[in-house]
């Protein structure tokens, strides 16, 4: 149960526009309607973590960093924390972004288990964001890692860079195997009911930066109305970003104007320039 926006937004929309989204993306974390409806009311917030990785361009110079942390988002030290991030974005030409909010029940708790995932393949590093959940035990056998230690989300990071390294020689391979990565990774480990909604902001050397995301639920069509509302994934865009986010940013707290709205169901997408646009539909 998560929260997810996943973003690339140019300069101008990170000077103007990108603190009241991330405020935005916080509010919508910390009362969630969806999860009180989802939850018969016992759970309304996203306060098991928080994390956030940036791609951030400028001029031919590349900048990525990568910060998690197990308090709330809505806390007071994570609000200023990322008000100081969000004031230094603005210096780039182009962000790369993937920002998440945890809420969990009884997968281990604690900062190395927050969002994002950061795993390395034979061409470079991806991060990884994830709101759902897989076959666990089977995933950690494949991926061969304990599942008392580790949660399902960073299992299937550390698959998907195993998937990639066996796939892409180059970096111009990237999206083919990303896109027979989430192929396979659905079909093995996602149960009915469970949920493969992600963002994946992936390196390959030389500065080749890229967006993915992914709206992947297995039996989508025979949730009820509070399951369906609850795990929609919106496709935001408008002058200067385009933007993938969880349902609640966008129905109750997005201030916006003037964007364009689209529902993105049982989609691989990869977030580009000018464009989102689908790699696969399941």
């Amino acid at each position: 149960m998560c929260r997810i926006l996943i973003g690339l937004v140019n300069r101008e929309f990170a000077k103007t526009s990108l603190s009241s989204l991330i405020e935005d993306f916080i509010e919508s974390s910390y009362k969630d309607p969806y999860l009180a409806r989802l939850t018969g009311g016992r759970r309304e917030s996203h306060d098991d973590g928080w994390g956030i990785a940036v791609a951030g361009l400028k001029g031919k110079s590349l900048t990525i960093f990568h910060e998690k942390t197990a308090l709330p988002i809505f806390s007071n030290t994570s609000r200023e924390l990322l008000r100081v991030f969000t004031s230094k974005l603005s210096r780039y030409d182009e962000l790369y972004l993937l920002l998440h909010s945890r809420a969990t029940g009884t997968e281990p708790l604690g900062t190395s288990n927050a969002h994002p995932y950061e795993a390395s393949f034979k061409l470079g590093k991806i991060w990884f964001i994830h709101n759902g959940s897989v076959d666990k035990l089977r995933a950690s056998q494949d991926a061969g890692m304990d599942p008392n230690l580790h949660v399902d989300s960073h299992v299937v990071a550390e698959l998907l860079a195993k998937y990639l390294s066996t796939c892409a020689s180059k970096c111009e391979d990237l999206d083919n195997c990303v896109t027979t990565a989430y192929e396979e990774l659905y079909s093995k480990y996602v149960r009915e009911g469970d949920a493969l909604i992600t963002g994946l902001l992936s390196y390959c050397g030389g500065g080749d930066v890229r967006l993915y995301a992914t709206s992947l639920v297995r039996g989508y069509e025979n949730l009820d109305d509070v399951g369906k509302a609850y795990y929609s994934v919106y496709v935001v865009s408008g002058n200067g970003y385009s933007i993938v986010s969880s349902s609640t940013l966008v129905d109750y707290y997005i201030r916006l104007s003037n964007f364009n709205k689209l529902v993105q169901q049982q989609k691989v997408l990869k977030i580009e320039r000018d464009s989102i646009k689908t790699l696969l539909t399941i």
